[in-house]
C-alpha cells in the first residue's frame, strides 16, 4: 500500500460571447444612457457542477511493475496498492454584453459554467495478491479509503467553489473599452483565478492522502496475514 497517486491537475477553458452592438449615441446624456443599458443587462452567474466518478479495479501489474510506474513518498514499503485519479476542472464563460463602438466603451456581465472532474480513478492491486484472499481484500480497503479522499474533496470543492467564485466575480457590470478587451480581461483573471485553486487543491489532496499511509496501516498485512511469501 502505498499513497495515492494524483496524476492529472489540470483544466480548460472555452469562451463564447454575445454581443449587442450599439451604434454611437448622439444625445444629450450619453454616457448614463449607456450606463442605464449596462445595468439591464442579464445578470451573471457562476454555476460549478461535480461530474460523475468512473472507478476501475486493475490488479494485472506486478509490485514491481507499480513501483516503476508511479512515484511514490516512501521507499520503505513494498508496494502492493496505487490509487491513482485525474482531478481538474473544464469551464465555458459566456459574456453578455454592450458596446458603443464610436464612443470607445463596452460593458458586459459573464456566466461560468465549471465542471469539476475526477475522471477516470483506477485502484491498482499488485497481481501477485489478487488471489489472495487474505491480503486482497485488506488492500481493497486501503485503497478504497484514498478513493473516499478524491470524492470527498470533490463534492466540497463543488460547494466552496461556486460560493468563492461567485464572490470574486461579483455581480458588478464589468467595463472596458471594447468587448474583446472585456473577454481577454474575464478570460486571464478566470485561468489565474484557477490556477491558484488547483495549486492548493494539489497541495491538500497530498496531506488527505498521506494522512491515510501510516505506519500502522503499513505493518496491518502482516500483522492480519503474516509474512509475504
Amino acid at each position: 500500500m502505498r499513497d495515492a497517486a494524483i496524476l492529472v491537475l489540470a483544466g480548460t477553458l472555452a469562451l463564447f460571447a454575445g454581443c449587442d452592438r450599439v451604434a454611437a449615441l448622439t444625445a444629450a446624456g450619453n454616457l448614463q444612457a449607456f450606463e442605464s443599458r449596462c445595468a439591464k443587462l442579464p445578470p451573471g452567474r457562476v454555476d460549478v457542477i461535480r461530474a460523475p466518478t468512473a472507478m476501475s479495479v486493475d490488479a494485472t501489474r506486478s509490485g514491481d511493475e507499480l513501483e516503476r510506474l508511479f512515484e511514490t513518498n516512501s521507499s520503505r514499503h513494498r508496494t502492493v496498492g496505487v490509487t491513482t485519479a485525474s482531478f481538474g476542472y473544464r469551464t465555458t464563460i459566456d459574456i453578455d454584453g454592450l458596446e458603443d463602438a464610436r464612443g470607445a466603451r463596452a460593458c458586459a456581465r459573464p456566466r461560468v459554467r465549471i465542471e469539476i472532474a475526477l475522471t477516470p480513478m483506477t485502484v491498482y492491486v499488485a497481481r501477485e495478491f489478487r488471489e489472495d484472499a487474505c491480503r486482497k481484500p485488506l488492500i481493497l480497503e486501503h485503497e478504497h479509503r484514498h478513493v473516499d479522499v478524491f470524492e470527498r474533496y470533490a463534492d466540497e470543492v463543488a460547494s466552496d467553489l461556486s460560493l468563492d467564485l461567485s464572490a470574486h466575480l461579483g455581480e458588478q457590470v464589468l467595463h472596458g473599452p471594447t468587448m474583446v478587451s472585456i473577454q481577454q480581461a474575464v478570460q486571464e483573471d478566470l485561468a489565474a483565478w484557477l490556477e491558484a485553486f488547483m495549486d492548493r487543491a494539489r497541495s491538500e489532496l497530498a496531506g488527505r492522502n498521506a494522512a491515510i499511509d501510516t505506519v500502522d496501516e503499513y505493518g496491518k498485512l502482516e500483522r492480519v496475514c503474516g509474512p509475504a511469501s
